[in-house]
């Protein structure tokens, strides 16, 4: 499994910055989202992004786009999955496999998530959101990309179920869901436990990591990914069961990055290396039988331990 840097984590840095912190501290890849380029000239600042990634030792693992497929006005849906889909082409020109973002928002109340995105959704606005995306799924099939429909507050989207609900209607193999449990959690009870993930098996192609406090109806970031209201182990150890090819770490609250960042870097490596000694001394203590535990505890009762 990948462990890829998300570059929103450096919004207030330039690219370089992101790219030198993520070979100090091992990163896989980062995810390229828009604040490190200008959309307007996606092509040339990608190829630069690319080449500058090359120069550190660190590769594009996933570029990032914005949609606004599910309003009224058919020429804006239009020019949103243009230019989604140039996002695709440039992925493809340079070997990035994937893309990821959002159909686009339905807002009523800024300050309570809850009430926004498919809290007030119609039929029609999934209908749209999956039209968009079969479009972008047969685009980005023919040019060996994937495109990442991310659990993002405000869209029909908002929740693993209305992702599920949305992929289901999309039905294509090259459209995957990525799972962010710190931007549904104050949205959906559901959405607390891991258990969740499941509803996304063989379609869960990305996964976004983070840890919050709950602030009404929003969300506070401004903790420590092992800090928080989520169990990032159980959730980092049920999204690697699922077999999600890499998560990607990000960082959303205010003051210096560095050092949250870095631990959760630590952390996300900690977590799955404990998975797998975990599963190796269940393997072994199965394989001794029932026999051995009883003889254990044996030993131990009579040493008065």
């Amino acid at each position: 499994m990948k462990l890829v840097l998300h570059s929103y984590t450096f919004r207030r840095y330039p690219l370089r910055h992101v790219f030198a912190v993520a070979a100090r501290h091992g990163w896989d890849g980062i995810e390229l989202v828009h604040f490190h380029f200008d959309p307007a000239r996606l092509e040339t600042e990608v190829a630069g992004a690319v080449a500058l990634g090359r120069r550190y030792g660190v590769g594009v693992h996933c570029l990032g786009y914005t949609g606004d497929f599910v309003g009224t006005d058919p020429a804006d849906r239009a020019a949103s999955l243009h230019q989604v889909e140039r996002t695709i082409a440039a992925a493809a020109r340079h070997g990035i496999g994937l893309v990821n973002g959002w159909s686009g928002t339905l807002e009523r109340d800024p300050d309570d998530w809850r009430r926004n995105g498919s809290a007030i959704a119609g039929e029609a606005h999934y209908e749209r959101a999956a039209e968009g995306y079969r479009r972008l799924g047969e685009y980005a099939h023919r040019h060996g990309v994937r495109v990442g429909v991310e659990v993002y507050p405000g869209s029909v989207h908002d929740t693993v179920a209305g992702t599920a609900r949305l992929l289901a209607m999309v039905d294509h193999p090259a459209v995957v869901a990525t799972a962010d449990p710190g931007n549904a959690y104050v949205v959906s009870p559901a959405d607390r436990d891991p258990a969740v993930l499941d509803q996304l098996a063989g379609r869960l192609g990305y996964f976004h990591l983070k840890n919050l406090r709950p602030d009404g109806g929003r969300a506070d970031f401004n903790v420590d990914t092992a800090e928080g209201v989520l169990d990032n182990y159980a959730w980092i150890t049920r999204a690697e069961s699922l077999g999600v090819p890499a998560i990607c770490v990000e960082y959303c609250g205010d003051g210096d990055p560095h050092p949250p960042i870095a631990r959760a870097g630590d952390y996300v490596r900690d977590c799955l290396a404990l998975r797998a000694d975990l599963a190796r001394r269940h393997e072994q203590a199965e394989a001794a039988g029932p026999g051995a535990g009883g003889a254990v505890l044996a030993g131990a009762a009579r040493s008065g331990r």
